[in-house]
């Protein structure tokens, strides 16, 4: 009983009442003209023009006995079949959009045979052309096409009782032909309208998939630059911990405590940027007291950055050109990035040899360059890391490139647009 009242509400809790709203005054409208229409066309005319009898003058008058019929007859009583087909088409519009298909199957029939009983369809043909669109476009083609056979009564149904079925006499056609043409051409809208919504619905789909697909491209370049960067230095640290444990057991101290705050600060940063990710903004919140999370780092910690970097061994050197302005978020986080992805490379395959660090702040673009001095390199073959600098840049509106110098080492240099600053820091 409960799953039964279950599946009674479900209509409701949908948006049915919202229906309702729409297509019951809809169709009370189709009842309310096609029964004005219907006795219009059922009351009785005046004579005809060729006589006072409704034949030629010279025949004479006809005996009427008490009178004309016209005199006082008043309207004819209504067809109680065509009242009844009003009725149906009324209901199936009422209710076309919860059964798209029997509202069709119900109201074509019933306008072809109020067609034959009034001698027009007038106001009720709209009831059967609105169903006939609204299951063309919220149901597949070859779910509702067997379907469209409702509509054929009209042909014999126009016929009947004539010669041939009325195959031969013009009037039948003259009543089928419009009819018939109205309901394939809400079909024919209605087929489309499905289409585009289908359309739009697949774009819509892809369009979701790619920004999820995006955002773990995203969380994953964010991740490995953090976790790479993060790695390397403790890997560096830790080699040197080893490498003096028995000639200097006092450096070991310092490695050991550089391991802790690299891993701290690796540990935090993580913790920060998976929270801004789940903000789904791309913007954490300025942090509340006691608040572990942060917001993404930028250019402002730059001086961190080559901090720890020369903990690990690498000499690095920082030097501004231009007016320091805050870049936007995304492109003060990505140039962040970006440094910090060199400087890592630098490290694990230049270790020892100065890095330097330019930051050109320009009218419209920030500049960003990190050179780093070693041997010349003979090969170059992209790895991930220069890949994803790449796609930082690129998805901020800029450019990068990275290759060897011809006098020797390794440069990466990126251009990234400024767009509307921010207020200073």
């Amino acid at each position: 009983m409960r799953s039964f009242l279950e599946r009674a509400r479900a209509p409701w809790r949908s948006g049915a009442a919202r229906r309702l709203a729409l297509d019951v005054p809809l169709g009370l409208l189709v009842l309310a003209f096609s029964a004005v229409f219907l006795r219009a066309v059922r009351a009785p005319g005046p004579p005809p023009a060729d006589g006072p009898g409704g034949g030629p003058p010279w025949k004479g008058p006809p005996d009427w006995g008490d009178g004309p019929p016209w005199a006082g007859a008043g309207p004819l009583p209504p067809e109680p079949l065509a009242f009844a087909c009003i009725w149906a088409v009324a209901l199936a519009v009422a209710l076309r959009r919860f059964y798209p298909r029997a509202a069709f199957a119900v109201a074509a029939p019933a306008a072809a045979l109020f067609a034959v009983e009034a001698g027009g369809t007038g106001p009720i043909l709209a009831g059967a052309v609105v169903t006939a669109y609204t299951m063309a476009s919220r149901a597949p083609l070859r779910s509702w096409a067997p379907w469209t056979a409702a509509a054929a009564p009209l042909l014999p149904a126009a016929g009947a009782g004539r010669p041939y079925l009325g195959l031969l006499d013009a009037s039948t056609y003259a009543a089928a032909v419009p009819y018939t043409a109205l309901l394939l051409a809400a079909l024919a809208v209605g087929v489309t309208v499905r289409g585009r919504r289908e359309n739009a619905l697949q774009e819509r789909r892809e369009e979701l998939r790619r920004s999820a697909y995006e955002e773990r491209l995203r969380i994953a370049r964010e991740v490995h630059d953090l976790v790479g960067h993060s790695l390397s230095v403790i890997n560096m640290q830790a080699g040197v911990a080893l490498h003096v444990l028995d000639k200097r057991p006092d450096r070991v101290r310092d490695s050991l405590a550089a391991i802790r705050s690299t891993s701290k600060d690796a540990l935090e940063e993580l913790r920060g940027t998976l929270a801004v990710f789940r903000e789904g903004d791309g913007a954490a919140p300025a942090p509340a007291p006691g608040d572990d999370r942060a917001p993404l780092p930028g250019l402002d910690r730059l001086g961190e950055l080559a901090a720890r970097m020369e903990s690990a061994g690498q000499r690095v050197s920082v030097h501004t050109d231009g007016s320091p302005v805050v870049p936007p978020a995304a492109v003060d986080h990505a140039a962040y990035r970006i440094v910090q992805e060199a400087l890592t490379n630098a490290l694990r395959h230049a270790p020892g040899a100065e890095a330097r660090v330019r930051i050109g702040y320009e009218r419209t673009e920030v500049a960003v360059e990190i050179e780093n001095g070693g041997a010349a390199v003979p090969e170059h073959a992209e790895g991930s890391g220069i890949a994803g600098m790449r796609e930082r840049a690129r998805a901020v509106g800029g450019n990068l490139h990275a290759g060897p110098r011809p006098e020797g080492g390794f440069a990466v240099r990126a251009r990234l647009p400024l767009g509307a600053p921010r207020s200073g820091r």
